[in-house]
C-alpha cells in the first residue's frame, strides 16, 4: 500500500500511530494464523512494537476458501488491505439454497448487501488471505521468529510477561497475546486448565 493512500471504495484507512517510545508497548504474539497476524496488524497501526512467535518451521496458511461479510472487509480494509485484497478476491452475486425437490428454500443477495453495508464480500482461498496478512505486517514493522512453540508465560512480575520456549530460550515484553490456535497452549496456561477442542 502507498503511504498516500487514505480510502479505499470510500472507507478511510488507518494511517501508523507514531507513539513515543515511552507510550509503546513491547508485545509478543504466540501464534501467526489469521487471528494473530491480524492482532499484529491492528497492534502495529496503534504504534506497537510486535513480534510474533510461530511454532511451525515456517509462516504458512493451509485450507480451503474462506468468506469475508462486510464488517470484516471494512476491517481489513480499514488496515490498508483493500487494493491487495480486491486483486485476489472472488466477489460473490448471489446464492440460492434449494431443497431436495428443487424448489428454493432461500436466497441472498450479496451485491445487494455490500451496497447496503458499504463494504465488499469476499472470497478467498485461506492461504491468499494469510499471505496478504503477512506481508502487511512485515510494511508495518514486524518482527518473527519460527520452530518457537511456546512451552510458559510467567506473569508473576506485575509490569511484564516472560515466555518460554521449547528450546529453553525466554522473551520478556510487556504483553503477551495468546493466537495459537484451537489447541493452545496460551489459554491452557492462562486459564490453568486443559484446552479442549473450541468446537467439532
Amino acid at each position: 500500500m502507498d503511504t498516500e493512500d487514505t480510502q479505499f471504495n470510500g472507507i478511510d484507512v488507518q494511517q501508523p500511530l507514531h507513539r513515543p517510545e515511552t507510550e509503546s508497548l513491547s508485545i509478543i504474539i504466540v501464534g501467526a494464523g489469521l487471528g494473530g497476524l491480524g492482532a499484529a496488524i491492528a497492534l502495529l497501526l496503534a504504534g506497537h512494537d510486535v513480534h510474533v512467535l510461530e511454532s511451525a518451521s515456517q509462516i504458512a496458511e493451509v485450507g480451503a476458501g474462506i468468506q469475508i461479510l462486510p464488517n470484516s472487509a471494512r476491517v481489513l480494509i480499514q488496515w490498508g488491505l483493500g487494493p491487495r485484497l480486491a486483486r485476489l478476491a472472488t466477489i460473490p452475486e448471489k446464492v440460492v439454497m434449494l431443497g431436495w425437490k428443487g424448489n428454493i428454500i432461500t436466497d441472498h443477495d450479496f451485491e445487494a448487501a455490500a451496497k447496503e453495508y458499504g463494504a465488499p464480500f469476499w472470497d478467498f482461498h485461506r492461504a491468499d488471505l494469510h499471505g496478504a496478512l503477512l506481508d502487511r505486517a512485515q510494511e508495518l514493522g514486524a518482527t518473527w521468529q519460527t520452530n518457537s512453540r511456546v512451552v510458559d508465560i510467567d506473569t508473576s512480575h506485575p509490569d511484564l510477561a516472560t515466555v518460554t520456549l521449547a528450546s529453553g530460550a525466554r522473551m520478556t515484553a510487556d504483553l503477551v497475546v495468546g493466537a495459537d490456535g484451537i489447541f493452545s497452549r496460551c489459554r491452557e496456561i492462562m486459564l490453568s486448565a486443559p484446552s479442549p477442542p473450541t468446537c467439532f
